[in-house]
Formats: structure tokens, C-alpha cells, sequence
């Protein structure tokens, strides 16, 4: 168990680390060449993409943290510095939109008509091409890893396809005459950009505060399917997709021997992870099945009990 999560996170690592060349590059090839024609919104859509690259190297901490395996301090763990640099990427895209805000606002109130040339359409159809591949990229390993950082990057990212068509437009529209169309694009950005980031903030929360991952009456199907298991209550889950914590109990015949007990109760475990893989960490409560331990009420879809 401990070697397969190794793996995933060296891939993690391999993965971030060529999205982080990539990101570079293209967000160098954007903001050179967009300081060089005066080009605004060339100039946010190549910060946008150094702030993916930013955003990679955060995701790389976080991973490498989150090898490391549990020890005294950390018992379940280190898996939420992973989801902790996923919250890393959303400051970061908050502050680069801030600055590119201010300097839009600022072309805005002092109008410049930046020099698109040929050249410009094919940089940006270029790095268009590469971010392209870059989200299938990871989001196709994201999925595969089931890593929340590689998909929250991945969205990120995501945004940039996006702004690099409307900087083609404004592009378009500038040399058609149109000013103000620089400025508009970038503004449009900065608004894609935020959008993103509060989809990967919902994400990232819902994990840290400890959202249920699982829907209790489906836990609860699952453990009955097993012979011996009389009732299941009191379900709760947390964490991240692929490390979800899991605990419940379940009620069998008071008669049963302890070592038969402590039997079903791993096998309605094994249960559990072979239809959920991404359980990490399972705790079963066997219980006698008398009146006092029964549930009394049905709560947030789960059956609660007593205790």
C-alpha cells in the first residue's frame, strides 16, 4: 500500500515537473513578445502563464511533503500538504490577477494602441497549441492519479486556452481599429482567472474541512451485503478522494465469537476498499446487535446511533 502511494506521487512529481517547463516557455514566449509590440492582454495571458509555472513549483513542494510517509506527529499521514498546495495555486492566481487588474485599469485610463503584426498571431497560435496539450496532459493524469493538485492545475491551466483566443481576437480587433480592445481582453482574463480559482478554492476547503467524501447509505448497503452483518450505522467519511478515512459500525449476532466477530468485521473492510479504492483508512465497530446499540433515527441520509 505504502509503495503504490509512492508511485503515484513520483508521477505527480513527473507530471508537474514537465507542465512546469512547458508553462515557462509559453509564458515567456507571451510576455516578451508582448512587452515588445506594448500588447496588454499578451502581456496578462504570459503572466497568467508564469503564474502556472509558479504554481507547479508550489505543487512540487506540496508533493514532495506529502511522500513522506506517516509517522508519530502525522498519523494518518501527510497527504493534505498536497491539498494545501492546491490552495497555494489559488493565492497565487489571486495575486497575479491583481496585478494585472491595476495595469489594465491603468491602459484603460491612458490609451495605447499596441503593434500586432503576423508574428504576434502566430506566437499566440504557438502557445495555443502547447497549452493545449498541456491541460489534456494533465488532466488525463490527474484523473488516472486521482490527484487533486495535477486537476486543480490542470483547470488552471485550462483558463489560459481561453484567454489565448481572446487575446487572438483582441488582436484582431485592434488592428481593425478598435483601441480599446487590448485592454478589454485583458480584463476578461483576470475575470477567467478568478473563476478558476474559486472553483479549485471549493475543492480545496471541502477537503480541509472535512466533507463527507461518501454517502452513508451506500456504506451502508455495501456492509450488509455481507453475511452476519445485522445492521450499519453511524457512518462518516473525510479527505481527499484518494485518501479517504472511514468509520462505522456494524451490529451481529451477540452470540458470536469474538474471533468470528473480528472476522466479518475485516471482511465487510475488504469489502468496503474493493468498491471504493480510494479508502486509505477503514474502522469498523463491531457492536452487539441488542436494542440499546440499534439506531434510533436516520441523519444526513446515515443511520445514527448511540456512542
Amino acid at each position: 500500500m505504502h509503495e503504490r502511494r509512492r508511485r503515484r506521487l513520483r508521477e505527480i512529481t513527473r507530471v508537474l515537473a514537465v507542465v512546469l517547463g512547458l508553462n515557462v516557455l509559453v509564458g515567456i514566449a507571451k510576455l516578451g513578445y508582448g512587452l515588445r509590440i506594448g500588447a496588454i492582454a499578451m502581456i496578462a495571458d504570459g503572466l497568467h502563464s508564469l503564474i502556472d509555472g509558479a504554481s507547479n513549483v508550489v505543487g512540487l513542494i506540496g508533493v514532495s511533503i506529502a511522500r513522506r510517509p506517516p509517522d508519530a506527529n502525522h498519523p494518518y499521514g501527510h497527504r493534505k500538504y498536497e491539498t494545501f498546495a492546491a490552495l497555494g495555486i489559488v493565492m497565487m492566481m489571486f495575486l497575479g490577477c491583481y496585478g494585472i487588474a491595476t495595469t489594465t485599469l491603468e491602459r484603460l485610463r491612458h490609451p495605447q494602441l499596441p503593434g500586432i503584426t503576423l508574428a504576434a498571431f502566430v506566437v499566440m497560435g504557438l502557445t495555443l497549441a502547447v497549452n493545449v496539450s498541456v491541460v489534456w496532459f494533465e488532466r488525463r493524469e490527474g484523473r488516472r492519479l486521482q490527484s487533486e493538485i495535477l486537476l486543480s492545475d490542470a483547470a488552471h491551466t485550462g483558463s489560459d486556452l481561453l484567454a489565448s483566443l481572446l487575446v487572438l481576437a483582441s488582436f484582431a480587433a485592434t488592428r481593425a481599429g478598435l483601441p480599446w480592445a487590448d485592454a478589454a481582453a485583458a480584463l476578461v482574463i483576470v475575470v477567467l482567472v478568478v473563476r478558476a480559482g474559486f472553483g479549485i478554492l471549493r475543492g480545496t476547503l471541502s477537503t480541509l474541512s472535512d466533507e463527507r467524501r461518501i454517502a452513508p447509505e451506500l456504506i451502508e448497503a455495501t456492509a450488509l451485503e455481507e453475511a452476519g452483518v445485522l445492521e450499519a450505522h453511524n457512518v462518516r467519511s473525510r479527505g481527499a478522494d484518494d485518501d479517504i478515512h472511514l468509520d462505522l459500525h456494524i451490529l451481529v449476532d451477540p452470540a458470536l465469537a469474538i474471533r468470528d466477530a473480528h472476522a466479518l468485521g475485516h471482511r465487510v473492510e475488504g469489502r468496503l476498499r474493493t468498491k471504493w479504492p480510494g479508502l486509505t483508512d477503514v474502522v469498523v465497530h463491531v457492536e452487539p446487535a441488542l436494542a440499546s446499540e440499534r439506531a434510533r433515527r436516520r441523519e444526513g441520509g446515515g443511520l445514527k446511533a448511540r456512542g
